[in-house]
C-alpha cells in the first residue's frame, strides 16, 4: 500500500494559470465509493523565483489561496532554478511524502484525478518495469503532429516508453529510480550535453532545450526498458498558456477529461495489448499477436519512419522506409492502424510497410515521400496549409 500522494503545484510568473489550475484542484472529487474521503490531502505549491509583478502576483495568490481539503505547504525559493531543476526539487518531495503527483501551472485537472493516480501508483508502486504514471493522454503523435489511438484491449490504461510532464505521478520508488540514473548521468558533464544518435529515443528529443528534464526522463525509460502507464481518457489538459516553452496560447494539446466515478481496471504489461516505445511505436511482441505473419520474426518497429538506422537492434525490421528485398509488405486501408498488419499486400501499388532484414532497409521514407497519403488516411482530407507545408519540407530535403 502506498502513502497517500501528495499533490505539488508548480508555479512561476504566470498567476492567471495557476488560477485556473487551483481552481480545478479545489473542485475536484477526493472521496472513494463506500469509503470514507481521503483525509488530510496535502496540496505543497511550490513557486520558482521570479523577479516581476506576475512573479508577485503569484505568490500571493499562492499565499491566499484556500485549500480545504487538508494542508496547504508554500515553498518559495530564493533563486531561480530554472524548469528542470524545479521539477526535480518537485520529485525530491516523493522522498518526503511517499507519493507524489506533480503538474505545473498551465495545466487542469479532471474531476476523478486524484483517486486514478493513487490506484494505479498502487498499481504499479512494486513492478520495477514501471517509471511512473501520466495522467495525461496523448491524442496526438507529436514526432509527426499525426493522431495518436492506443490499442483498447479491454484495460482503462495503455502503456508509454514517453514520461510525462502535462500532469504526473511518481511513487518514492519510482522517482528513486529515475534520480539515481540522472545523477548518474549529471557526474559527467560531456554525457550531459549531448545525447548520442543511437540512444533509443527520437532525435528530435534529444535535441530538446537543456531546460527540458522530460527529454533525460524519457531517455531513462528507454535505456532501462521501463514504461508509464498511462490512461485512455486524461486526467490532465494542457492549456498550452504562453511561458518559458510557448509562445502563444494554443488548444493543440488539449485533451477531453474524464468525468465521472467508475472503478479502474489496469492491465499489466503482460496483459496489455497496448504497449509502445519512445517513438510512438507499438511493441513488436504486441504486434506478433494481432498478425500471425510476423510471429517467426524477430523484428523491430518503425511504422513511422522515425528511427535511424544505427537505432534497430534485431534482425528484421518492419518499417514504411524503402526496402530492398522486402520479406513481407502492407498496405493502409485498415483501422485502427494495427489491423493494416492482418493481411499481407497482394498489390505492391498499395504497399506502404515491408518487413525486411536489417540491411536491407534504406533511410528513406515512404511518408516523406506519399505524407498525403498519410494525411488522408488518419483525416480524410488534405488542407491546403497541409500541402504548402509539405511541398516546401520536400524542396528543403532535395536542397539540403
Amino acid at each position: 500500500m502506498i502513502s497517500q500522494p501528495a499533490i505539488i503545484v508548480i508555479g512561476f510568473n504566470r498567476p492567471n494559470s495557476l488560477q485556473r489550475l487551483l481552481s480545478s484542484l479545489e473542485q475536484a472529487d477526493y472521496s472513494i465509493p463506500s469509503t470514507d474521503s481521503y483525509s488530510d490531502v496535502c496540496l505543497v505549491i511550490s513557486v520558482d523565483h521570479c523577479d516581476s509583478n506576475a512573479g508577485d502576483e503569484v505568490r500571493k495568490l499562492a499565499e491566499d489561496f484556500h485549500w480545504s481539503h487538508g494542508e496547504k505547504r508554500l515553498i518559495f525559493h530564493d533563486q531561480n532554478l530554472g524548469l528542470r531543476k524545479h521539477v526535480l526539487s518537485c520529485g525530491d518531495l516523493s522522498r518526503e511524502y511517499g507519493a507524489v503527483i506533480v503538474l505545473e501551472d498551465d495545466l487542469s485537472v479532471g474531476s476523478a484525478f486524484y483517486r486514478y493516480a493513487t490506484e494505479a501508483l498502487g498499481f504499479t508502486d512494486t513492478n520495477d518495469a514501471i517509471g511512473g504514471v501520466s495522467l495525461y493522454n496523448h491524442r496526438t503523435n507529436f514526432l509527426n503532429r499525426l493522431p495518436f489511438t492506443p490499442i483498447h484491449d479491454g484495460y482503462d490504461n495503455y502503456y508509454l516508453q514517453i514520461a510525462q510532464s502535462w500532469g504526473q505521478a511518481w511513487t518514492k520508488s519510482q522517482w528513486n529510480g529515475f534520480r539515481s540514473w540522472y545523477d548518474e548521468l549529471a557526474s559527467q558533464p560531456e554525457a550531459m550535453e549531448t545525447i548520442p544518435p543511437s540512444a533509443p529515443i527520437p532525435k528530435s528529443v534529444a535535441n530538446w532545450p537543456k531546460s527540458s528534464w522530460l527529454k533525460y526522463c524519457i531517455w531513462y525509460l528507454a535505456e532501462t526498458n521501463k514504461y508509464f502507464l498511462y490512461p485512455h481518457v486524461a486526467h490532465s489538459t494542457n492549456h498550452s498558456d504562453s511561458g518559458t516553452h510557448m509562445e502563444k496560447v494554443s488548444t493543440v494539446w488539449q485533451v477531453p477529461l474524464a468525468f465521472g466515478e467508475r472503478p479502474f481496471s489496469f492491465s499489466s504489461l503482460d496483459q496489455s495489448l497496448s504497449r509502445y516505445d519512445s517513438f510512438f511505436e507499438i511493441a513488436p511482441e504486441n504486434l506478433k499477436k494481432i498478425s500471425p505473419h510476423l510471429a517467426e520474426y524477430d523484428f523491430d518497429v518503425d511504422l513511422f519512419g522515425t528511427k535511424t538506422c544505427d537505432q534497430f537492434q534485431r534482425p528484421y525490421v518492419l518499417t514504411s522506409k524503402v526496402t530492398t528485398s522486402p520479406i513481407l509488405e502492407f498496405g493502409l486501408t485498415k483501422k485502427p492502424f494495427e489491423a493494416n498488419f492482418q493481411e499481407v499486400a497482394e498489390n505492391s501499388a498499395d504497399t506502404t510497410f515491408s518487413l525486411a532484414k536489417r540491411e536491407h532497409v534504406s533511410a528513406e521514407s515512404r511518408i516523406n515521400l506519399n505524407h498525403f497519403r498519410f494525411i488522408d488516411y488518419f483525416y480524410g482530407f488534405v488542407p491546403l496549409k497541409t500541402i504548402g507545408l509539405n511541398l516546401a519540407r520536400y524542396f528543403m530535403q532535395k536542397k539540403f
